[in-house]
């Protein structure tokens, strides 16, 4: 690692930006774009005030918040037995002749159906993609390291180098004892991003840039290490971080979206295809996959980068971190903060929460994060539904109900609602299980956002404890009654003596 000097290199800056892209989203709360290296320290990093505690030492470490992001892959998998059977229903109904004659299994509207079907097996791959972050971090770690030249911070023999290293290295042992540095000789390296190597070897990559941006802007480095360390002392580089293929199939859904789930459709209306007018209702059932897949694992994507921004304020301040947050906003462009949104939470929202990450509203947000996502799926779902059997020929009466009815059978499971209240409520006596799990240092007492308040959680209990009670109600029945969903044997023969009359 003779190349590692402490010094930015002329063609990566001291703030860790390069001209070569990276390998997908940082996970840290900002890139390490801090300006120029040549500004004085004091002046660079600017005062303290009154929240910047000691620098280089743990102190505080935010409580973490319930693993949303885990329980989200455990609910995936509880669902891959149903997702299994709709595939075979699919591909029994739009590539066999069981169900439609081959006259219209070959036509050009079900081959558009057959495309948009594919598009939908994104949140299958995004469940298996997750799975194998999981289970094969080796892989993955010797990936992610030939990919960025990632070599061993404590293998190097130049006494700069070295020494910025060490402080580095010594650091990262008090947030997250075991982990490695390791630093990239790749111009196009990360600024600072964390991996798995093994289940229990955890790594954290660095580039030459934010080696140098260790000595020009020394308080936002330390809070960039501090945000990273938050992922490993929870267990999330395991799942997300560099080289994860879980954030890359959560980043390009939406364009695979698009591409094969929308388009065909829209050909089918542009090229004035006779079965155009009548796939408006499958628009919007293919249409309405991309939220209800997405809203849960990028919701437990923002829960996971707040909660590491909070650990960051503990580490170096809310100003150093507030900061740095608004010098990457100026620095981005306009297209990457879109695409930024589906694995961290936007400019305003990560503002609102530095600010107040002392607060018992910051806590609150994150204890709730899991059951509010999930209740803005079910309210999504429901109300793409209703205009989907309006279209099919629903009275606008009967669409609703129905809806309702799905929504309360479908999006409201007993045992999921059950787990996150049972979480919520024993989740103050494992927060401090759970970081040790993944080997954190326990804190030495309550830090500034702490929140240590048992009301807080039975607050935060009461809406999973609501739903609860609602998931257990009986059904409506209007799922049974409606004429589109569920057609009586008397219209269904009414409509079959039609056809063979016509015919």
């Amino acid at each position: 690692m003779r190349r590692a000097r402490a010094d930015a290199p002329a063609d990566v800056s001291a703030d860790g930006i390069t001209d070569a892209p990276t390998d997908g989203p940082t996970d840290g709360p900002v890139d390490a774009a801090d300006g120029p290296a040549d500004v004085p320290t004091d002046a660079a990093d600017g005062p303290a005030d009154a929240t910047d505690g000691p620098i280089d030492t743990a102190h505080g470490l935010a409580s973490p918040p319930p693993p949303w992001l885990w329980l989200a892959l455990v609910m995936y998998l509880y669902e891959l037995p149903s997702t299994a059977e709709w595939w075979h229903e699919q591909v029994t109904w739009l590539w066999t002749s069981q169900v439609f004659g081959p006259e219209v299994v070959g036509g050009a509207a079900f081959a558009a159906l057959r495309i948009t079907t594919i598009s939908q097996a994104m949140p299958t791959l995004i469940v298996l993609a997750g799975l194998a972050t999981v289970l094969l971090p080796h892989i993955r770690g010797r990936w992610t390291e030939w990919r960025h030249a990632l070599v061993d911070a404590r293998a190097d023999d130049e006494p700069g180098a070295t020494g910025t290293c060490r402080e580095i290295q010594e650091l990262l042992d008090r947030y997250a004892p075991g982990a490695v540095l390791m630093v990239s000789l790749s111009g196009g390296g990360p600024p600072v991003r964390v991996y798995a190597r093994g289940w229990r070897k955890r790594r954290v990559a660095a580039s030459l840039g934010y080696i140098g941006m260790w000595h020009s802007r020394p308080r936002r480095a330390r809070a960039l290490l501090a945000h990273e360390a938050a992922h490993l002392t929870r267990g999330e580089h395991l799942i997300t971080g560099l080289g994860s293929p879980f954030t890359t199939m959560v980043t390009a859904w939406p364009v695979v979206f698009l591409a094969l789930g929308v388009g065909p459709l829209i050909w089918l209306a542009m090229a004035h295809h006779p079965s155009g007018s009548l796939m408006s209702a499958q628009v919007l059932t293919v249409m309405v996959k991309l939220p209800q897949m997405l809203i849960v694992p990028v919701a437990a994507l923002w829960c996971i980068e707040l909660a590491a921004d909070r650990y960051a304020v503990d580490a170096t301040g809310r100003r150093t971190v507030a900061e740095t947050l608004h010098t990457v906003h100026e620095r981005e462009s306009r297209l990457r903060r879109v695409g930024a949104v589906l694995h961290h939470p936007p400019r305003w929202l990560r503002r609102w929460f530095v600010a107040r990450a002392d607060r018992p509203s910051a806590a609150m947000l994150l204890l709730m994060a899991g059951p509010l996502a999930l209740l803005v799926q079910a309210v999504v779902v429901t109300a793409f539904a209703v205009p989907s059997l309006i279209l099919a020929g629903d009275p606008a009466r009967n669409a609703v109900a129905s809806s309702l009815d799905l929504a309360h059978r479908n999006l409201l499971p007993v045992p999921l609602w059950t787990a996150i209240l049972v979480i919520v409520l024993v989740w103050p006596a494992l927060d401090g299980f759970w970081p040790r799990l993944w080997g954190a240092p326990r804190p030495p007492g309550p830090g500034p956002s702490r929140v240590r308040r048992p009301r807080l959680y039975l607050v935060a209990a009461l809406l999973p404890a609501t739903v609860l009670v609602v998931a257990l109600l009986p059904h409506s029945g209007a799922l049974e009654r409606d004429p589109v969903l569920r057609p009586s044997p008397a219209s269904a023969a009414q409509s079959d003596d039609s056809q063979t009359s016509v015919s």
